[in-house]
Parts: C-alpha cells; structure tokens; sequence
C-alpha cells in the first residue's frame, strides 16, 4: 500500500472514531444510592456541574426534561456553572427554568477565575432563589428527612483546610453533604468528618478509552486520572463525581464521553 492510502486510511478510520464518540445531543442520568443511620426518609439529589454556560436546546430543555423526570428534591451545583467570554444568561436561564427546585450552589474555579463579576453572578443567583454556599452551610428539610450542606468555595489545588477539621464547619450531628468542585483532593475528603462529598471538575477525564471508560486526561491529576467519575469511598466519606455537561472549552469536543446529570438517593436504615 502506497503512502497516500496509508494516509487516506489512517484518516477515515481516524475520523470514524471520533465520529462515534461524540455525544450526539445525548445526556447520561446515572443513579447512585447510599443507605445512611444519620438521616430518616429518603431524599433524591440531583447534580448538576461544569455547565459552562452552554446552552443545551432552547431554554436549557434538554436538561431541564431529565431533571423533571426524576422528580428530585434539591439540585446541587458543584461549580462551573459560569465561565469567561461567555453569555452568563445562558446560566442563569437554566436556574430560571428549575425554579421550582431548591438549588444549592458553590463556585469552581471557573467561577473565580471571573474576579471582576464573581460578585454580581453571585447576587444574581440569590436573586433567583439559589442557595450560594461560598465557604458557608445551611440544613435542607423534607418533612422526616434532613441533611447539612456546606459549600467549600474553590481556592485552588492545594487544600486550604485540613480534613479533619472540615467537621467543625457542621452545626448539626445528621448526615452531611460537602459541595467542592475538585475531586483530586482526596487527602482532605478521607479525613473529613462527613458523608457525602459532591465534585464535578474533571469532566470525566473529557475523552474516554471505550469499553473500559477511563478517562484520558483530569487537571489537577494528569494522564489516565482515578476520580472523574462517579462514587469512591475515602474513609467514611462517599465522594461523587459528576462527569459534567459540557467540556473545559468548546473547542475540545468530549469523546465517549457523553454529557451527564447525577442523581444520589440517600435512604435512612
């Protein structure tokens, strides 16, 4: 075979795999469960994460469709939801659609790469009924069932906490859900007095190998990283990683990689 059809065969059988990897509109909702003695009833948490405001269909439909259909509770947002030069009403029109959730948010690195309108995202979206958990918690409550979130805003790659002294940041003895954006700082969460660790961040490794599913890169955690996708167990700690909805930038397409909404049961025993 001369070079010109080695190239020319090279190039389809190239083109073919990007082709078949692409999302094609599709959005994966994928089911975690964790069976708690710190909380009675049961509770659905919904993820949404690295958003990135890219629209997905008119007036955010597409995502909007699957989260009504499994009818959560709350929806938490592990960050990225904004991004730089780009339109941020995109974002807010996701949390104008799901209005009739209560949201939880803390931001991701994105958010504070934005220094001069961080502030006015974040008075926005308290505007529009969002919970904003920048180094701060609340206690959410559904009838016989409670949980409290606290968000540990992004500072970076390195830990600016200990884990073991993130327990003290909890005013109450229940089960306990730690919003952070970066699931690489798994020091921190294995050593963290709480249930439940909700990231996003590595976008599930943003082209995945097939069949196997591992992801090719993560910042923060290099070539064929560990954490980019859903539940790990560090310690006591459950840490669940959302893949996310969009890519770091649009000009790297996600391959094998389709978009995804989380979803988390929590059952009281």
């Amino acid at each position: 075979m001369d070079k010109k059809k080695v190239f020319l065969t090279t190039a389809l059988l190239g083109g073919a795999f990007v082709a078949c990897g692409l999302p094609y509109g599709r959005i994966d909702c994928g089911m975690q469960e964790i069976q708690t003695q710190r909380m009675e009833g049961e509770l659905l948490i919904c993820v949404i994460s690295d958003v990135h405001c890219r629209m997905f269909g008119k007036n955010q439909k597409r995502i909007v469709a699957r989260v009504r259909a499994f009818h959560p509770d709350l929806i938490v947002i592990p960050g990225d939801l904004f991004d730089y030069e780009r339109n941020y009403d995109h974002a807010f029109e996701l949390i104008r659609q799901l209005h009739e959730y209560p949201i939880f948010f803390v931001s991701g690195n994105h958010e504070i790469y934005l220094k001069q309108d961080i502030e006015y995202l974040r008075t926005q979206l308290k505007n529009l009924g969002v919970h904003v958990l920048e180094d701060t918690g609340t206690v959410f409550t559904k009838g016989s069932s409670q949980i409290e979130l606290f968000g540990l805003t992004d500072h970076g790659r390195k830990a600016v906490v200990q884990g073991s002294d993130i327990g003290r940041l909890y005013h109450h003895d229940g089960f306990r859900v730690l919003l952070n954006h970066r699931p690489e700082l798994t020091e921190m969460f294995k050593d963290a007095d709480v249930d439940l660790t909700i990231s996003g961040h590595a976008h599930g490794g943003q082209w995945r190998i097939p069949y196997i599913n591992q992801g090719v890169f993560a910042p923060g955690q290099g070539l064929f990283p560990q954490y980019t996708e859903g539940m790990h167990i560090l310690g006591r700690n459950h840490l669940y990683i959302s893949r996310g909805l969009a890519s770091g930038s649009p000009l790297i397409p996600r391959l094998y990689n389709n978009p995804e909404i989380g979803f988390i049961r929590i059952k009281g025993k």
